[in-house]
């Protein structure tokens, strides 16, 4: 009986380490709010759980701590990017004042924002979520192909030349961000979705979306 007994926890365990496998497996994809704002093709998203609880400790000391977000537009069955949109969100916590002060830099912007906020939480919201973020030109896109996005959220990126290169390419957006641009960056930006490396940053999440239609703007 004890044995058996045994037996049945074994099988319980290996159920519940499947199940959780399944559940991280599935978690990459992700509903993402898909909307048109004007001719633009724009796209909501929250993204906290790039974030541990260390991590967000570590805003209060004083330390810069960065968040790059780069969403790639794809249609379904094709691995080249028809779009891309890149967002840097710099964090700096103000120790005379107590407060969090989030820079936050897009592609598609043309000028950087600033927001002040009270709690590290709020920073992190601030930095991670995207809220009718201009990822396209919804007049150049096909309405009747389903597409779907690939984003990737990388949490202080460990190369300076990467935070320089994006800096550079935020203030002059070579190619407005188009699949094909001469620019050495955006090749590189089209690439960590082929080939993603861990090591880039200290923590990687990386999301897919549900596939959409421009014509219906609904899921196929």
């Amino acid at each position: 009986m004890r044995r058996l007994l045994q037996m049945g926890a074994v099988a319980l365990a290996m159920i519940i380490v499947i199940g959780h496998a399944q559940g991280e497996a599935a978690s990459t994809v992700r509903t993402v709010g898909i909307s048109r704002k004007g001719n633009q093709l724009v796209v909501s998203v929250g993204l906290q759980d790039l974030f541990g609880p260390r991590d967000v400790e570590r805003l209060l000391s004083g330390f810069s701590t960065r968040v790059l977000i780069r969403v790639a537009l794809l249609r379904d069955g094709v691995s080249e990017p028809v779009a891309t949109a890149t967002r840097l969100a710099e964090v700096v916590y103000d120790l005379w004042d107590e407060k969090l002060r989030v820079r936050l830099s897009a592609s598609k912007a043309s000028t950087s924002q600033t927001l002040v906020v009270s709690t590290a939480q709020a920073a992190v919201d601030a930095a991670t979520s995207l809220a009718g973020f201009a990822i396209a030109d919804a007049d150049t896109l096909d309405g009747l192909s389903p597409y779907h996005l690939s984003v990737r959220a990388d949490l202080n990126p460990i190369s300076d030349e990467l935070v320089t290169n994006v800096r550079r390419w935020l203030s002059h957006p070579s190619g407005h961000g188009r699949a094909g641009s001469a620019d050495s960056f955006f090749g590189s930006f089209v690439s960590v979705f082929v080939n993603p490396r861990i090591d880039d940053s200290e923590r990687m999440l990386q999301v897919t979306s549900q596939s959409f239609l421009l014509s219906e703007g609904r899921s196929p």
